[in-house]
Parts: C-alpha cells; structure tokens; sequence
C-alpha cells in the first residue's frame, strides 16, 4: 500500500467503507497528495470533481479571465456523481466519496453505461443527477417533473489523469448518445449581450446557472447563478434556518443583487417574496414544529432492487450524525419499488426547542 495512504488511514483522514460485497478507502479530509472526496478501489485512485470558481460579475469576470475562446453550459441543479465501471458493475460516487446506493441503482434507468465502460474503461464520467424524486436536493430544474434523470458534465481520463477539454468530451457524448447538460455554444469575452441573453432566459425558465469552460485550457471553469435561483435556494432552505450557516443566506441575497444589477433583471415581486419568505414561511415552519416537535422533510424515491434501498438506509444514518434517516413506507409497483423517507435535521430541531422552551442564546 502507497505510504500517503497508509498515512492517511492511520490519522483517520481514509476511512474503508464498504458497499454490498464492495470495500473501498474514501477520503474524509485532504490529505496530500488526495483530496476530500478521493475514492480507492482495487488500486484505482478516482478523484473528486474540483471545486470551481463562482463569478458575481459575469462580464468583469470573464474580460479579467478568458482571452481565448470559451463553452457556456447550463449548470444543471441536481447533485454530482462520479460514474465508474468496477468488476463487471457501473458504480455512482458522491462528491464526498461515498458509493451511493441510490444513484447506483438507478444507472441502468439513465443510459447504457456498462457497454460504454467495455469500450472505455479508462474514463470516468462525472454528472448531475436532477430531479423531484431524489434523495439529497429540495429543487430541481422544471424541465424534469417526475423522477431523476442524469446529465454529463465532464468526463476524466484515468491513464492520462487529466479532464478531458469541452470538445474532447463532446465529441465522445455525441459518439455514445450519453445524456448531457444543454451546450450554448462557443464564445468570446465581446459576446457579452449574447451571452447575457442566455443567461436572461435561463433566468426565465428557472434554471440554476451556467458554467464558462475555456476551449483551451484544461478545467478552467467558472459558474455564474441566475437571479431567480437564488431566491429559490433560500426559499426551499427556509425551514433550516436555524442549522445552515448564516452566509448560506447572505451570499444568496448578494448574488441576487448583484446579477439583478449586471443583467438589469428587476422585479420588485421577487424582492417583496424575499422578505415573505424569511417572515410568514418561517412562521409555517414553527407552526408545524409546534404540532410535530421535529424539522423533517420527506422524500419519495424510486427504487429497482431491494438490496440497495437497504444499503442506502444504512449509509444515510451513518454518514452524518445531524440528519436522522426514518422509513416511512416501500411500496412494490410494476417495475419499482417507490420508497418514502422522513429526513429529520436534529440541529435544527435542538435549536428551534429550545428557543419555543424558552433557553436564551448568547450572542
């Protein structure tokens, strides 16, 4: 075993985890040369997708970054997965290095994957899963009403250990027909009013932004949110007011007003939602606690084999020690089972019970 490894394991920044018959070292904390999120299977190293910079001012941020030719892409509003080809088995990763139970159930629903990987072992596909019926993300972008669907965004090649640039990865998504994110087109820094009209419509069909990709230089990527996403975000977040980072809100409130600005998006009903939303949906939330004593959200997923519904319960309570994890009810339709959970955020639940109780916090 790699010494870093060995290291790593010992200070408990890798962990061995386990999935069905699956054993594989995740990646708690950075620890050089790995990255939080970095995944070993049988001496594969797959490493998790890089954070990407966030622009608040599109047009200064791309005359001050991009003198060569850019893609803009719809950055799709879902949750990232790693996809790769184990053993005979498709396999979906988490951004935190988890097998996720879940996505890798459903990959045979989203696309031929297995003959993919026969042809292409070497590559690893990285995309969002999107949609109502998903067990980690409150929105989804409309274009999606029922269930969960995947869409690549990027593709890794594991022998050359680099990312594939734009056209690279388009062409072998067109070849094998995989499912991708919407492609705007190639662009320049001077194509602003194009690139903002773009940006106005997505805003209009309530998607959640775009990411700028350099046609030359490998993963060089921003993203830039549309106004409206971001009073969704806090809007569909409201009810953990009390266990999100205050910034979780702030930062939203000043993307808004900032691209509200930049993109002379104004619309005073968003702004007078704004302020309902903090006032009269919190208010909601606490009538609702009152009768329930808890913060919870419930999802319905759906499911094509029993087996993973239990291993994803199983990891769903071990993961985090805030989120308690309840089956509600499994119900067995033609082909799926459809799986309703209670997620029950418990620092948001101590929090808002001792505040109805009384308890002062001291700021």
């Amino acid at each position: 075993m790699n010494e870093a490894i060995r290291q790593a394991l010992e200070l408990k920044r890798a962990i061995y985890e386990s999935y069905l018959d699956i054993r594989y070292i995740r990646f708690a904390d950075d620890s050089k040369p790995f990255k939080r999120g970095t995944v070993i299977i049988d001496d594969t190293i797959i490493p998790p997708y890089p954070k990407i910079g966030r622009l608040f001012i599109l047009k200064e941020g791309l005359n001050r970054y991009f003198k060569e030719p850019f893609y803009i892409e719809e950055k799709a509003d879902g949750y990232n997965v790693r996809v790769i080809y184990n053993k005979g088995r498709t396999l979906a990763i988490t951004r935190g290095g988890f097998i996720c139970p879940f996505s890798t159930d459903r990959l045979p629903d989203f696309y031929d994957f297995e003959n993919f990987f026969k042809k292409n072992p070497h590559l690893v596909l990285y995309g969002e899963i999107i949609g109502p019926n998903n067990p980690y993300m409150e929105l989804h972008p409309p274009y999606i009403t029922f269930d969960v669907a995947f869409k690549l965004f990027d593709i890794y090649d594991s022998i050359e250990k680099r990312f594939l640039l734009p056209e690279e990865r388009y062409r072998i998504a067109d070849l094998y027909e995989i499912p991708q994110v919407s492609r705007f087109g190639l662009f320049n820094s001077e194509d602003f009013e194009k690139i903002k009209a773009i940006v106005l419509k997505l805003n209009e069909e309530e998607i959640e932004g775009v990411v700028v990709k350099s046609a030359e230089k490998a993963f060089k990527y921003f993203k830039y949110a549309t106004p409206i996403i971001n009073i969704k975000d806090i809007e569909a977040d409201i009810d953990l007011l009390l266990e999100l980072p205050g910034e979780f809100y702030t930062q939203r409130i000043l993307r808004y007003t900032l691209s509200s600005l930049e993109l002379g998006y104004d619309n005073q009903e968003v702004i007078e939602k704004l302020g309902r939303i903090f006032i009269e949906n919190f208010k909601k939330v606490i009538k609702e606690f009152k009768n329930t004593n808890k913060i919870s959200r419930q999802y319905v997923l759906y499911f094509n084999k029993q087996e993973n519904i239990d291993e994803f319960l199983k990891l769903e309570n071990r993961a985090s020690d805030l989120i308690k994890v309840k089956l509600i009810d499994i119900e067995k339709n033609t082909n799926k089972y459809k799986v309703t959970i209670e997620k029950t955020f418990l620092k948001a639940t101590t929090r808002l019970y001792r505040l109805l109780r009384g308890y002062p916090l001291y700021d």
